[in-house]
């Protein structure tokens, strides 16, 4: 048995769901002041990572119910009304990967956070997750004091709970931490490169978290320095002195230089798009090349949050990385003379 196609057409069946590969209903209750908006407009905005073309071909399954009326795509909301949306079941998650601990004291702890993790829970990863790591972690729970993209790797340090935690958060909110990255950017990098532009979400992207430049947009620094250039992509130390979402992949695309294998920046959306309903596929990698963003954080230094003394920790590009600068032809320094090099830039 599945759903019945048709709009509007009567009581949804009650075993469908089950049926009809594994669904599952999320409920959404609408704003008020979402009233004459169109459906699937809204439900594009509420369901986060569901592109409007998956949204619509749940309209047209059946899928999307006021009460037991099914609804059309381009049903016009009343405002507060509950709708229940039917979603795939999540798939089963993959068990968490090594992550290697670089420094670990009562105080808090230090970790090379791989390149394919959350930090946070999400709709799609709730066990494999960096917290569900600390909260299990011997003298733990152990808290980010701030936070990397998924597929970005590097350094990330956490706070024991309490003041230690409190401390090293307000240094991050505060700036007073410093953070710096290595990047692996399309094309030849070769002068350093102050940038300061305004950064927002890009009006109208079919992609909703997308950062762009933007007039009137949040003030956002970042300096690029040039430690390898060649060709076809060159290795970039970055240190974001804002710290806007995405601000250094944003960054990097205004300057014509984005990060390689960046699904949403330097690319055409459909990039992203597509990865978000078919996962990893041959025509992505033929346009992507790389599975993830070539971004890596990799130095940190902030005050030890119950001593105030400097602290200062340098984690090594993992093995993906390297090997995607070997393949551009762009030689990659050993881990001694890349903290080396990055001294100066992080002063």
């Amino acid at each position: 048995m599945t759903p019945n196609p048709e709009p509007d057409s009567g009581v949804f069946p009650g075993d469908a769901p089950l049926l009809a590969g594994g669904l599952v209903p999320v409920t959404v209750q609408v704003d008020p002041g979402a009233r004459g908006l169109r459906a699937d407009w809204y439900l594009s905005g509420r369901l986060g990572r569901v592109s409007r073309s998956r949204i619509q071909a749940m309209f047209s399954r059946g899928l999307v119910l006021q009460g037991e009326r099914r609804l059309r795509a381009s049903y016009r909301l009343h405002g507060g009304e509950t709708l229940t949306v039917y979603k795939p079941a999540p798939t089963e998650e993959r068990p968490l990967p090594v992550i290697p601990v670089v420094h670990r004291e009562p105080a808090f702890v230090l970790v090379d956070k791989p390149g394919d993790l959350t930090v946070h829970p999400t709709a799609n990863a709730c066990a494999r997750t960096l917290t569900a790591f600390l909260r299990d972690l011997p003298g733990g729970p152990y808290h980010p004091a701030h936070r990397l993209d998924r597929e970005t790797s590097g350094l990330v340090v956490c706070g024991a709970a309490g003041p230690a935690s409190a401390a090293l958060k307000a240094q991050f909110a505060g700036r007073t931490a410093q953070k710096t990255y290595l990047a692996l950017v399309r094309g030849r990098f070769e002068r350093p490169l102050e940038v300061e532009q305004p950064l927002d979400l890009v009006p109208g992207s079919p992609i909703r978290i997308k950062m762009g430049v933007v007039p009137g947009g949040f003030p956002s620094s970042s300096s690029f320095v040039p430690l390898v250039p060649g060709d076809q992509g060159s290795l970039v130390a970055c240190t974001p002195h804002t710290g806007r979402q995405h601000q250094l992949r944003a960054h990097l695309e205004w300057a014509g230089h984005p990060v390689l294998g960046d699904k949403i920046y330097g690319v055409p959306p459909e990039c992203f798009l597509t990865f978000i309903e078919t996962g990893w596929t041959e025509a992505l990698a033929r346009n992507l090349v790389f599975e993830r963003q070539m971004l890596h954080a990799a130095e940190l230094r902030f005050s030890h949050p119950v001593t105030g003394e400097p602290c200062a920790f340098f984690a090594d590009v993992p093995p993906d990385f390297r090997e995607a600068c070997d393949r551009l032809g762009v030689p990659c320094p050993p881990a001694a003379e890349l903290a080396g090099m990055l001294g100066p830039v992080c002063p």
